[in-house]
């Protein structure tokens, strides 16, 4: 366990370096709590790919969510959730700030999950709004707020998921 730990440390160092020495700009790493369908968590990864201007900052994100429904004989669901996008914010530099997130999205639902009535994968896009706030010089704090919408297979319907998580983000 102690080799993994010393292994990411020394990669996100080497990252940052490189990442700094190229464009300037760095990567990030986070956790969340995720709401709806049911609870769960986030693993989330993004790059920041433009200094667009004074106002706001783009960057990739990829955030990875699994959710374990209730453990009852009518509702035993899981979600599992791979999300891809953008991740736009406005006033970079400052200590609190908006953020907005758009992209693909991808989710396998089990059994039955709250709100989606039937199991399978989806496909589709999503958006988000969220705040966030600088709790250190690298740590972030903030909720957001989602909306999927999704096309399961085999179906022509098209469905709408709400989402909301509480996203602590690190700035490597």
């Amino acid at each position: 366990m102690r080799g993994v730990l010393l292994l990411l440390a020394v990669s996100s160092v080497a990252c940052r370096t490189r990442v700094q020495a190229e464009r300037d700009s760095p990567v990030y790493g986070g956790v969340a709590v995720s709401g709806l369908p049911d609870i769960g968590g986030s693993l989330i990864a993004g790059q920041w790919f433009s200094k667009a201007s004074a106002k706001y900052d783009f960057a990739f994100e990829l955030r990875g969510t699994y959710q374990r429904g209730e453990d009852s004989p009518t509702q035993d669901g899981k979600f599992a959730q791979v999300q891809a996008g953008a991740k736009q914010i406005t006033n970079p530099g400052h200590k609190s700030r908006w953020a907005f997130r758009y992209g693909a999205t991808w989710f396998r639902a089990t059994g039955k999950p709250n709100i989606i009535d039937k199991p399978g994968d989806y496909f589709g896009a999503f958006a988000g709004v969220g705040y966030e706030w600088y709790l250190t010089p690298r740590l972030l704090l903030g909720p957001e707020a989602t909306i999927n919408i999704v096309n399961g297979e085999g179906s022509i319907d098209w469905e709408f998921l709400p989402q909301f998580s509480l996203n602590l983000l690190f700035d490597f």
